[in-house]
């Protein structure tokens, strides 16, 4: 890179941030005044949301079962805060409600396959897009009713959200250099090396966003994370 960029925020840089703000803007090309729902906020559904708001998103519907989450997402851009366990009815008919016939935009951002038909039950027909940028653990096949794909509903995916790395994702820097992007806040810890269990842990249990683990110097060879 031409310029200096703070290292911890170049690993940032990596698949997160720019494949999920690509998502937003290239994949989905989210357009002003539209509605927006992101399933799952880590890292990758705020990147999202950050996303959509910098396109002008009327409304950014986030859903996530950790409510601690709630204000993080609205700094993110986030306008609406779903917790699913406070309410019976299903999450799409309470996404149809909230959005007077459905999403526009519906990301997936668990890695979970079965969301991924909650998210296309959640856009509206005829033209609502869903992108899926989670990576499944398990059962990675997608079922889901064929009437929502013959109503107009489009199921997609992201890869490096789109952008040409050795043109484009240096102009994502400079956005970052310039404050036209967020990304420290993407980084919740950092711990040195001895305590990567406990890194292990923040993250299984979802109260860490990015964590990074400081690598002991090995004489000749400092290394500054990873």
């Amino acid at each position: 890179m031409e310029f200096s960029c703070p290292f911890l925020m170049e690993m940032v840089f990596s698949i997160p941030h720019h494949t999920c703000l690509g998502a937003a803007w290239k994949v989905a090309n989210i357009s002003e005044g539209s509605k927006v729902v992101i399933f799952g906020l880590g890292t990758v559904g705020l990147s999202v949301a950050q996303g959509a708001k910098m396109r002008g998103a009327s409304q950014i519907i986030g859903v996530d079962m950790m409510q601690e989450k709630c204000e993080k997402a609205k700094a993110f851009g986030v306008t609406d805060f779903l917790n699913p366990k406070d309410t019976d009815e299903p999450i799409p008919q309470v996404i149809n409600r909230l959005t007077g016939g459905g999403a526009d935009y519906a990301f997936e951002c668990i890695g979970d396959t079965g969301m991924v038909t909650t998210a296309l039950q959640s856009c509206c027909d005829g033209w609502g897009l869903t992108v899926t940028l989670g990576v499944p653990k398990q059962k990675p096949e997608v079922t889901a009713h064929f009437g929502l794909l013959l109503n107009g509903r489009t199921l997609t995916g992201s890869l490096f959200g789109g952008w040409k790395p050795k043109s484009e994702i240096p102009s994502l820097v400079e956005m970052y250099l310039k404050k036209e992007i967020k990304l420290d806040d993407l980084i919740t810890h950092t711990l040195p090396f001895k305590d990567i269990n406990t890194a292990f842990d923040l993250m299984k249990n979802g109260t860490c966003l990015r964590c990074v683990i400081h690598m002991p110097e090995i004489e000749g060879f400092p290394m500054a994370g990873n």
